[in-house]
């Protein structure tokens, strides 16, 4: 039976490669989705950007696909929500024109000298109350130092969802938003308020004036433009809701929502996950971040994430597999990485191919350790897999440590990496608890619809709708003798990055000597 007028939901998740859409009925069924690809332009190592614009084509493309595959007449839609990438930068005119590039989260490097010039004027203050080592606040001074000229044209910056947004509404630079949960990695907020930092954004000497004014996540900002509607297949008019970063929708989305509960996020970044009742401080050197969450019970999520792992594990794939990254390809060498006994034989990765995230160690570099000449592609791509849940066995133990009251009974698992299940079985080895995949795949966009159904009234409890419409798949338990061998694993790995350190710190000092000129690209 077809949904009552203005009943259909649709969630927007603007990822690092594709921009994705779902249609929905209340009670959750998907009823169409589709996705497209995006372009990362990578000039030069520590160089990512992203072109806006092709974000908000996408987008209007994405959601003009569902709706003519849901077969909805253009009145049906009550709302839609935006999730997107996190920490990453853009600036806009008056206009609300883009006047420079997207610069992708910790793939684009060029902010980090800026990080200590933050903590030189702030100091412990700026992460302690931010929540982590910034990633935006540093691309505003390295513009106000480097651009000077671009600063002076900046009327707001922007995180990417919040742009595209703000596009299909309309908008000017005056009505620009940003969701808490995009606080942390600013450097200029006081996270656990909610709010602008004052104190910081004095220290450290930014315009106040071009910061957006927060919102919560289920705010409607606008309503679908006549263009934009016309562009997409619906009416002028629909609410269009400010939605959540994309880890912060996708939590949501998958039912997490109670203390104790732990998710793996298996994708381009992935994460490692859990909600709490409190704001968790920042500090130099923590593993795990407090992100601001939708929800009343468990308003807070504390998260670590490896950066690019999913990017890493790709890179394997067309560098082992023949040069593409087809499932058949994935599953090809997930076949002979099983046959392998665990730990490689004696052979340990590294997959922090562009710096560590968590705890930041931005001169951290991919590195094999332990090669013989009797491994071949499989104990390569297996050591991959293992150094992820060698990376997040530290990770929950640090977390054991932050909240003594844990009690981890499963981690859940979502995301193009929980396809694997050699890689469950290897996580759920290390960790020594239980993996389970849920049979939903589409959470973030599924997260962003519950956004906008609160925003519309749809909704009135967020926690209930999203705990109802998960379901979960085969537990993968741990295997105890697995689980004692890979101990050991466990502490190389960590001792690997801290005896390597010194080794990482010089050879980034080696590749600055060949690094071009900062700059901002041709489209600032």
């Amino acid at each position: 039976m077809p949904a009552a007028r203005d009943e259909f939901l649709i969630g927007v998740d603007l990822g690092t490669s594709v921009v994705k859409a779902a249609l929905y009925r209340p009670d959750g069924t998907a009823i169409a989705t589709t996705e497209q690809a995006t372009f990362l332009h990578q000039p030069a190592p520590g160089s990512a950007e992203q072109d806006p614009d092709e974000f908000v084509a996408a987008a209007l493309g994405v959601i003009r696909d569902v709706v003519t595959q849901g077969h909805v007449a253009p009145g049906a839609v009550a709302a839609i929500a935006f999730a997107g990438q996190m920490g990453g930068l853009l600036a806009i005119d008056h206009e609300w024109r883009a006047i420079t590039p997207w610069y992708v989260s910790t793939l684009d490097t060029r902010y980090v000298p800026y990080i200590a010039r933050m903590e030189a004027c702030a100091g412990p203050a700026m992460i302690e109350l931010s929540g982590a080592v910034p990633i935006a606040g540093p691309r505003l001074l390295w513009w106000q130092e480097e651009h000077p000229a671009l600063y002076a044209r900046i009327a707001r910056v922007l995180i990417l969802a919040n742009y595209v947004a703000g596009r299909l509404a309309g908008l000017t630079a005056e009505g620009a938003f940003i969701d808490p949960s995009y606080l942390t990695w600013t450097g200029l907020s006081d996270t656990a308020r909610r709010t602008w930092s004052t104190q910081l954004i004095d220290q450290v000497g930014v315009d106040a004036g071009k910061l957006p004014h927060i919102v919560p996540a289920a705010t409607q900002i606008g309503s679908l433009s006549a263009a934009a509607a016309e562009a997409c297949g619906l009416r002028a008019g629909v609410a269009l809701v400010a939605g959540a970063g994309d880890q912060v929708a996708g939590f949501l989305g998958a039912g997490l929502i109670e203390t104790g509960q732990v998710i793996d996020v298996a994708g381009t970044f992935p994460v490692l996950a859990t909600p709490l009742d409190r704001f968790l401080p920042g500090a130099r050197g923590a593993t795990f971040q407090a992100l601001a969450g939708p929800l009343e019970r468990a308003p807070w999520y504390a998260m670590m994430y490896i950066g690019g792992g999913g990017l890493t594990h790709r890179w394997c794939v067309e560098n082992f597999a023949g040069g593409s990254a087809g499932a058949a390809h994935y599953a090809a060498l997930d076949a002979q990485a099983a046959a392998l006994a665990p730990g490689a034989e004696g052979l340990i990765f590294l997959p922090h191919l562009g710096g560590r995230t968590s705890p930041a160690d931005p001169d951290q570099r991919g590195a094999w350790l332990g090669i013989t000449w009797t491994h071949r592609p499989a104990h390569f791509y297996r050591a991959v897999l293992e150094s992820i849940a060698y990376d997040y066995a530290g990770a929950l133990a640090e977390l054991r440590n932050l909240v003594p009251s844990l009690s981890v009974d499963a981690v859940r698992v979502i995301g193009g990496g929980a396809r694997s299940a050699l890689w469950n079985q290897i996580k759920a080895d290390v960790l020594g608890v239980p993996y389970v995949p849920l049979r939903r795949h589409d959470v973030t966009t599924w997260g962003s619809a519950i956004l906008a159904g609160h925003a519309v009234g749809i909704f009135p409890d967020m926690a209930r709708v999203a705990w109802h419409s998960i379901e979960q798949g085969a537990a993968i338990a741990p295997r105890t003798v697995h689980t004692v061998f890979y101990a050991g694993y466990v502490q190389a790995y960590q001792q690997a990055l801290a005896d390597l350190r010194g080794v990482q710190a010089a050879l980034a000092r080696l590749r600055s000597l060949h690094a071009t000129p900062s700059r901002t690209s041709s489209a600032a």
